[in-house]
């Protein structure tokens, strides 16, 4: 049989040494994997939902891996008998307890420690990851010169990123694409760090220097069951080793509870930052013996033509003006977000306002869309896909209606193979903050989208009063032609997506295509 070895002591480490060998990887996934690489073989998730790559031993081993370090616990139930003969007989395989916690500081060792070289900013919350990031990237890149990024968008330098098919990937890759970032001259990035990651050691090995958690509101109880396990999962990035600075949102409840417990359990030499919208919500801290406590603050916020303005406080400081190119009080929240972030990286106070002011909208964001034709109606697309981002979003648009005179129109569906307890309170959400509801198809994978659109319906207390279609350019086209001049469109769900997953395949669609198109084409 193969050793067993104890990957966290470092003649383990050393023995690795022998198989690092010039352009080598180490990864989870047999698809990339080349001759010479080294391959990570264990289970990620839990009873709901588990993913392992284990049954792919073999095929590594066929493909010429170098090593593969494996998880031993419950093998005989994934792979076949032929296999793990294979498997304990092979001298490349080599046993590793608990490999799903220790792949990470594996991979940080396999690739030189990257994170270490760069300031590194994680990102999680339900809502504003994306935003955040971007954010931070933009404004330290204007900064310091190269920033990178690592979310739902993509991940590599700003500006250039690829697609990786996860907000956060699994810990091998999460590593290689660090070292690429650090290969690439970036001095920062800035990481969404999603509760799947939290929970399943994603990030485990990256050394955050500040960690931000902006709000929690349902989503992903198809995997973790309950709010409870889901706010367990968030916490854990609060006790990720080496971060200095601490940064909540005290507007949220969720955020409150954080600040309690930190307030409890804190390391002398970390600042935590809570950033607010809502003086009490400052006002109502508790005391930190240890550690300490930062506080800003946003007041005096309107709606301007195109953006919000507001007035910004640290510590009871004034701050000043500022004038952002966003709309929406969750983006001045996410605003605060970026600024304490800034200062915990270094950044002076008197910096802040023309770093603030130069932040551009993020694609599928609140992204205002425009086409040829004439008279057509104010169109928004906007990821929204949670019951919270959906009621902030239409919170944010029915102000701009009513100063438009117009009415607002919202188009959104559910994802199908996803949490279907939020699909009638989205309804409902839609229902009463809308003037016009059109439900449609978002992303149906497996399931019905029909049995998705009656669900999303049977939240509505007039739901003869609801369209409905099925075929989400037809809805979109449908809606346009309903729609005024001053009135606002709403197509939420998709935001940045080009593809629409429909009975297991990915078909090419973009909410912004077919918005220009109802509209006569995109704008010149």
């Amino acid at each position: 049989m193969n050793a067993m070895l104890p990957i966290t002591s470092l003649p383990t480490q050393l023995q690795l040494q022998s198989y690092m060998k010039p352009g080598a990887q180490m990864t989870g996934d047999t698809r990339v994997l080349k001759a010479g690489d080294v391959m990570l073989a264990y289970p990620m998730g839990n009873a709901r939902q588990l993913s392992d790559n284990r049954p792919f031993i073999g095929h590594a081993l066929s493909l010429g891996a170098a090593l593969v370090l494996y998880e031993p616990q419950g093998l005989s139930q994934v792979v076949s008998a032929e296999d793990l003969g294979l498997i304990e007989q092979d001298s490349r395989c080599i046993a590793v307890e608990n490999l799903t916690e220790q792949a990470g500081v594996l991979a940080a060792y396999w690739y030189g420690q990257p994170s270490q070289a760069m300031q590194v900013i994680g990102v999680t919350g339900t809502n504003g990851k994306t935003t955040i990031t971007q954010w931070v990237a933009q404004a330290l890149r204007a900064k310091q010169g190269k920033s990178a990024v690592m979310g739902t968008l993509g991940a590599g330098l700003l500006g250039a990123t690829q697609k990786t098919g996860f907000t956060t990937p699994d810990a091998p890759r999460t590593h290689a694409l660090l070292k690429d970032m650090l290969d690439q001259g970036a001095t920062s990035v800035a990481i969404e760090v999603s509760s799947h990651a939290l929970d399943q050691g994603r990030v485990n090995g990256v050394e955050f220097d500040v960690v931000v958690v902006s709000n929690l509101t349902q989503d992903h109880l198809d995997y973790h069951g309950d709010m409870q396990e889901y706010a367990n999962a968030k916490k854990k990035i609060l006790h990720l080793p080496h971060v200095k600075h601490i940064i909540i949102n005290a507007d949220d409840n969720f955020g409150q509870v954080c600040l309690a417990e930190l307030a409890k359990n804190i390391e002398p030499e970390t600042t935590v930052w809570a950033y607010a919208t809502q003086a009490e919500k400052l006002l109502s801290l508790p005391c930190y013996a240890a550690g300490k406590m930062r506080k800003i603050l946003a007041e005096d916020i309107h709606l301007a033509h195109q953006g919000m303005t507001f007035n910004w406080r640290l510590d009871g400081q004034v701050g000043g003006p500022i004038k952002t190119q966003m709309i929406g009080l969750f983006n001045v929240s996410n605003a605060l977000a970026v600024m304490a972030t800034l200062l915990a990286n270094g950044c002076a106070a008197t910096e802040l306002t023309s770093l603030i002011e130069q932040l551009k909208p993020v694609m599928g964001r609140m992204e205002l869309v425009s086409g040829k034709a004439q008279h057509s109606p104010m169109a928004i697309v906007d990821f929204a896909h949670t019951p919270d981002a959906l009621e902030q979003t239409l919170k944010t648009l029915r102000v701009i209606a009513k100063e438009r005179s117009g009415q607002l129109w919202c188009i959104f569906g559910c994802g199908g193979d996803r949490d279907p307890s939020k699909r009638p309170v989205m309804g409902g959400i839609a229902e009463r903050l809308s003037d016009h509801v059109m439900v449609t198809s978002d992303n149906p994978r497996s399931e019905d989208p029909q049995k998705i659109i009656s669900e999303v319906v049977n939240g509505c207390e007039a739901p003869e009063q609801v369209q409905t279609n099925s075929d989400r350019a037809t809805a979109i086209l449908q809606v346009i032609r309903q729609a005024k001049e001053q009135d606002v469109v709403l197509v939420a769900g998709k935001g940045h997506e080009d593809t629409q997953e429909i009975a297991g395949k990915r078909h090419a669609f973009s909410d912004q295509l077919h918005l220009q198109i109802a509209m006569g084409g995109a704008a010149v």
